[in-house]
């Protein structure tokens, strides 16, 4: 079953590439102030239909190692409900070693814009700046098959098996 749908996969890759993404929404959650804070949560518009979000969470405990990721794509149906992806990883193996073709699409787009490539520990602020909605366009729909709609991607991040912050993005595909 896995060797039929990442044949799909791979064949959608080289369809056309017809979506148009547009951030609806950003919110950054807190589960412990005391680990990490977001100075810095927001879209901001480059014109009016293009945007971008901004990300800096501030962390209090460095080093961080062991940092557990549960990514969800999440397409609304009558309230936000599962869709495609539902998927929990060692973020530190991961960076070793980007096996997983669906958490490295999702990679490729962030690094681009962010701090975040490099393997652990990480002894620093985490910043995503200015992540564009043609990354979006580009890299990772041609990966992930998707119809018009409204989705979310919710990513839980946990530190010492200890939830510790939330990053849930919203946007348009049409």
């Amino acid at each position: 079953m896995w060797k039929i749908l990442y044949i799909i996969c791979v064949i959608l890759q080289f369809l056309p590439n017809l979506a148009f993404v547009t951030f609806t929404n950003l919110k950054c959650i807190n589960s412990d102030k005391n680990f990490c804070e977001f100075s810095k949560c927001n879209i901001k518009a480059v014109n009016r239909t293009h945007k971008y979000l901004e990300l800096h969470a501030v962390i209090h405990q460095v080093p961080v190692n062991n940092i557990t990721i549960r990514l969800k794509t999440m397409h609304f149906n009558n309230g936000y409900k599962p869709f495609f992806i539902d998927v929990t990883f060692d973020a530190c193996n991961f960076l070793k070693n980007p096996k997983n073709i669906f958490v490295k699409a999702f990679y490729d787009v962030f690094k681009k814009t962010s701090n975040m490539n490099h393997t652990c520990p990480y002894n620093h602020d985490l910043i995503v700046d200015k992540l564009y909605t043609g990354n979006l366009e580009t890299d990772l729909l041609g990966i992930i098959p998707a119809a018009s709609g409204r989705y979310a991607v919710y990513m839980d991040f946990s530190v010492l098996d200890t939830p510790r912050a939330s990053v849930n993005t919203y946007f348009t595909l049409s």
